[in-house]
């Protein structure tokens, strides 16, 4: 054997990774951060670069978005979902289900993929379910796509985490390819290693966890380079949305006025010349005018307005993406598809759900493509409630366009005011004989109180308000601004999907179709086919059509009874009671123990001493679980209100 030489050594060069156990100690690349650290503070000081001259500082950018999630009431099944969409398919690199990784799923006691690695990431949820409270972060490294590996990135980040919190996190994560932008979804359980509820300080989750992550990138990336900072910059010039060049411009403004032509300190005269090529942009796109030599006005809404630009810019994207992995045409889908809840024409347009996403994890909002009747595809922005929670292709919903004018409420605020010398009191609302609840004069204050806060009416000593003439006028114009940045609303009748509704044993959106306007108005869409499909499924179940084709109303109403004894066989054995039908034109009482989805809707369970029923469900009930409540049901629809408890519970 060849005798070892001690002067041998070779090298092998690694990925630079942070430290493990709980202490460590400053290092090389330590110092190098904290000095770009402090120059960075200079740099935002504004002491360094303005006053002195000398290179403006640059630094890799993570942005993240964070949130803290309560496990109490629906917390749990929260949780669920969110865990089911960081793995859901189409979003790693090759377009199929991603992969979570972490302690919450390398801790257990299965090694693999697929189905087991799905399991694994339930059981990290049934951890989390008696916890207080969960973390949630996205992390989106500005240089994501030239790291070695996004994965031990991110780990490398939690485990940096852990050294700052002195304790090990119990944590799941999963990278996103499906945006411009890849990135990756942190959560972690809200408990220490020691069992005891885990608080990450404010100031910690704002501003020190984006600069470990910065810093992370930087000591595997370099710090950025003049050269590099510069050209960034320069991508800013034409961008269609609101840059870090505009915001220059912003912060340098006087009366929606910047001036160009002042002298610049030595070793600026670069980024001058940038913001007077971007101030041309500006003015291509009608948001800039030159007054004279270096001086330009610019409009009081230009950056709330790039900032709209780029979002929609960014939809468009991620539903070209969308549609191209599955291989459908992507020019069906432009800006001019786009529905405007804002516009005063826009009318409501139903269809089908084709796609639907976020078009950047680290922003609120998703987006929802639908094919409406005539087989147009229209795109539009809205809001992450439970109904895009819970969104499936071939779904069907409404868009509905942002109401004008002052609400029906505000209209019966008006009458009282006018008839009582321009008071409103809500004392005087229940008690004055117009058969008004105290729940219905409530919701009059909550609306008034909403106006006050906009300094729009003023409140009495007594309680009571005035109400100013022009208090229609007033609320008008409160809803046109207030709608004016809000996604637009959607309607959805059932969470059935077309498939689904053609097989159902009860009312959906297909019969509702039927019964109204039959196949007439519909495109060759898949909707069409879905009616037609129907409609061959209700005669063969015996229902008669008329001859125009249409389905008659009195058949909705067997359909749904049909779905409500279905649904009424299963919950009676669960609750040990019979079912009782709610009459027309009866009030109900009783507790409410859960919400179900049918075919023909979502319906609550209302449980009383004897019996149980089922009512449509309204988003109030939510706060009502397990409590009395009652109602009352007419021709209008269906009313809720509170009750005192009545011993009704199980």
């Amino acid at each position: 054997m060849a005798k070892w030489d001690e002067n041998q050594f070779e090298v092998s060069l690694g990925r630079l990774r942070s430290p493990s156990g709980s202490r460590r100690a400053v290092g090389f690349f330590e110092q190098v951060s904290r000095g770009a650290r402090a120059n960075r503070r200079e740099s935002s000081s504004g002491r360094s670069s303005r006053s002195t001259g000398r290179p403006m500082a640059f630094y890799r950018q993570v942005v993240i978005k964070a949130s803290i999630k309560k496990m109490t009431g629906h917390g749990y099944q929260s949780l669920r979902k969110h865990l089911d969409y960081i793995e859901r398919d189409g979003t790693d690199e090759r377009g199929e289900r991603a992969k979570a990784y972490g302690r919450g799923v390398e801790d257990s006691d299965f090694e693999g993929e697929g189905e087991g690695q799905t399991k694994s990431i339930s059981r990290f949820a049934e951890r989390c379910k008696d916890d207080r409270h969960h973390f949630r972060f996205v992390v989106s490294p500005e240089d994501s796509l030239r790291l070695q590996d996004l994965t031990e990135f991110t780990q490398d980040l939690v485990q940096q985490m852990e050294i700052d919190l002195e304790t090990k996190l119990d944590w799941v994560g999963a990278n996103h390819y499906d945006t411009g932008q890849p990135h990756t979804h942190l959560v972690i359980r809200g408990v220490r290693d020691n069992g005891k509820d885990l608080v990450i300080p404010k100031k910690y989750i704002s501003q020190t966890m984006r600069q470990r992550a910065q810093d992370l990138v930087e000591i595997e990336l370099g710090p950025v380079t003049q050269i590099e900072g510069r050209v960034r910059l320069a991508h800013q010039v034409n961008s269609e949305r609101y840059t870090g060049v505009d915001k220059s411009i912003s912060d340098a403004l006087e009366n929606n006025e910047i001036d160009l032509s002042q002298p610049v300190p030595k070793g600026r005269i670069w980024y001058r010349q940038l913001q007077a090529k971007r101030l041309q942009t500006l003015d291509r796109m009608g948001l800039a005018e030159k007054l004279g030599s270096g001086q330009w006005r610019l409009e009081p809404d230009f950056a709330q307005t790039l900032r709209d630009m780029g979002e929609r810019n960014d939809i468009v994207k991620a539903i070209h993406r969308s549609l191209k992995e599955d291989g459908v045409r992507v020019g069906l889908v432009t800006e001019r598809n786009r529905f405007d809840p804002n516009d005063r024409t826009a009318k409501p347009i139903t269809g089908s759900v084709k796609q639907f996403g976020r078009h950047d994890d680290t922003r609120e909002g998703g987006y929802i493509i639908i094919q409406s009747l005539n087989g147009e595809h229209i795109h539009a922005k809205i809001a992450e409630d439970e109904t895009f929670e819970t969104l499936r292709k071939d779904q069907v919903v409404t868009f509905q366009p942002h109401q004008q004018g002052p609400r029906k409420i505000d209209r019966s605020i008006a009458d009282f005011a006018n008839s009582n010398d321009g008071i409103y009191s809500e004392v005087h609302h229940v008690t004055g004989g117009g058969n008004v609840s105290p729940a219905y004069a409530q919701a009059h204050v909550r609306r008034l109180e909403a106006l006050r806060r906009k300094n729009l009416v003023s409140r009495n000593q007594d309680g009571t308000w005035r109400i100013p003439q022009d208090y229609l006028q007033r609320a008008s114009e409160y809803e046109t601004q207030r709608a004016e940045r809000m996604p637009t609303a959607i309607a959805r009748s059932s969470t059935q999907t077309l498939t689904q509704m053609e097989r159902a044993r009860g009312v959906t959106w297909l019969d509702a179709r039927l019964s109204d306007t039959g196949l007439e108005g519909v495109g060759k869409t898949n909707i069409q086919q879905a009616l037609a499909n129907r409609k061959v499924i209700l005669q063969k179940m015996g229902f008669k059509f008329s001859q125009d084709g249409q389905l008659p109303v009195r058949s909705l109403d067997k359909l749904k009874a049909m779905d409500m004894n279905d649904a009424a066989e299963k919950l009676s054995e669960k609750y040990k009671k019979p079912y009782a039908a709610l009459g027309k034109n009866r009030s109900v009482e009783g507790v409410y123990r859960e919400a179900i989805e049918r075919p023909s809707g979502k319906f609550a369970v209302i449980e009383r001493s004897k019996e149980f029923t089922l009512v449509p469900w309204r988003p109030v009930m939510e706060r009502r679980l397990g409590r009395s409540i009652s109602g009352r049901v007419s021709a209008g629809g269906i009313s809720w209100d509170v009750a005192k408890q009545r011993g009704l519970s199980r």
